[in-house]
């Protein structure tokens, strides 16, 4: 967390059209109510947004040394992320000193990752608490559902202890341009109190009983080599290894959710015809996307080779064919999507929540990956889907970087092993 005061008074608008409010301190009032808690990154998000509005509008850290040390501060739950804005500051420096020796490794500094039991740290004694969760719980839908299920399991833990549990996650908001999508994708869970904006009233956050500080967690060792719900286990402090397994499947209640007309005519109308396979070839990182043509190929050929209905909730381009259906004019929520998949028989789908969501209903699923260990990772509790693992990696023309696509060859040779005949092979195999 970074703690931090303002020069000016400003209010922020954010994703989903409300205001993040910061004022200036005011000499008459208590000092805590003019001094903000956020994460790093979305600190450096504000002060991006203050030297676009003028000179007079200033950030100022206030020395977290001193916060800590009240009485009232909450507290910190799971592995320890104190000193954040110092240890970002010295990274920033280490690594510009240390980019150029080939035998650093960057991920030893500052690994911040002693895991801490949770059971040891539970001192508040009383029959209700409150926790305020910083940084969320989860940056796309995917890691969102298994940070979901590990908040679920600590709060049976929890309930060992206390009677009623508040639980208030609180998300980066200055430069989220998903901040509406996560807050209503995350609200609708039973454990989750409020979703809120970063920044918090330093007042208002020492109203908690306990936090828990996800602000740094993509930077940690056990994050990068544990899958998604374990790393959060281990951040929550609670030893993933003596976990039933049977909590750490996927789930998220859907029952509030009411299905336009015309979408589930749509879907009705296709299932009286056949099977449906829902194809997801693209993703928002390019890297992880099934090129556009490739894409194409591959649908034809499915559509050639098996007796399925082929939807999708994406445009894609230049396919034309009965047995193909575009639903992407239907998919206009990430409810609406999640329903889609819900209906599906079958799933093909890049590296991207999609296979995430399918696992929630244990839909027979082949995601397409292009890192044999990143499979294993992500899909170790995952019964219902099975890696496809593209094998060839890119190749450059020479060492140099090249902007221009173009003088890069073999751009998309990874892909050559990538068969509609070979994964309905896979994908039939699920659950043999």
């Amino acid at each position: 967390m970074i703690f931090f005061k303002v020069s000016q008074n400003i209010n922020i608008k954010i994703a989903d059209n409300s205001l993040v409010v910061l004022n200036k301190e005011n000499k008459n009032k208590e000092e805590e109510e003019y001094i903000y808690i956020s994460t790093f990154f979305d600190f450096e998000a504000i002060k991006e947004i203050f030297k676009s509005v003028g000179d007079s509008y200033k950030t100022m850290v206030v020395n977290e040394k001193w916060i800590l040390e009240k009485k009232s501060f909450p507290i910190e739950l799971g592995v320890s992320n104190k000193n954040e804005f110092l240890l970002q500051k010295q990274k920033q420096k280490a690594y510009s000193f240390l980019d150029s020796l080939e035998s650093f490794n960057k991920d030893e500094l500052y690994k911040n990752s002693d895991f801490v039991d949770i059971k040891t740290q539970l001192k508040v004694n009383k029959k209700d608490i409150s926790i305020a969760i910083i940084g969320g719980v989860g940056r796309d839908i995917g890691e969102m559902i298994n940070g979901l299920n590990a908040l679920r399991i600590l709060y049976k833990v929890l309930q060992k202890k206390y009677k009623n549990i508040k639980i208030d996650l609180f998300l980066e908001s200055a430069q989220n341009q998903y901040y509406k999508r996560d807050k209503e994708f995350l609200e609708k869970d039973s454990t989750i109190n409020q979703v809120l904006p970063l920044c918090i009233k330093l007042n208002k956050f020492m109203e908690y009983d306990y936090y828990i500080d996800n602000s740094l967690i993509y930077e940690t060792t056990f994050y990068k080599e544990l899958n998604y719900i374990d790393a959060y286990l281990y951040k929550f402090g609670i030893d993933s290894t003596k976990t039933d397994q049977h909590l750490k499947y996927n789930y998220y209640d859907m029952s509030f959710y009411q299905v336009p007309q015309e979408l589930k005519n749509e879907l009705d109308k296709i299932k009286k015809q056949s099977k449906i396979v829902l194809f997801h070839p693209f993703t928002p990182k390019a890297d992880r996307s099934i090129p556009k043509d490739i894409a194409n190929s591959f649908l034809k050929e499915l559509i050639s080779i098996s007796d399925y209905s082929i939807v999708s909730a994406l445009k894609i381009d230049k396919i034309e064919n009965d047995k193909f259906f575009d639903l992407s004019r239907y998919s206009k929520s990430l409810f609406d999507f999640i329903y889609i998949i819900s209906q599906a028989d079958y799933i093909i789908t890049a590296d991207t929540s999609t296979y995430h969501i399918s696992d929630m209903f244990l839909i027979p699923t082949v995601s397409i990956f292009s890192d044999e260990e990143l499979a294993q990772k992500r899909l170790k509790y995952y019964q219902s889907t099975k890696a496809y693992i593209l094998k060839e990696e890119k190749r450059n023309l020479s060492l140099l970087r090249f902007d221009n696509e173009l003088l890069t060859i073999n751009k998309y040779s990874k892909y050559k092993s990538l068969k509609a005949k070979k994964v309905l092979k896979l994908l039939n195999t699920i659950y043999q």
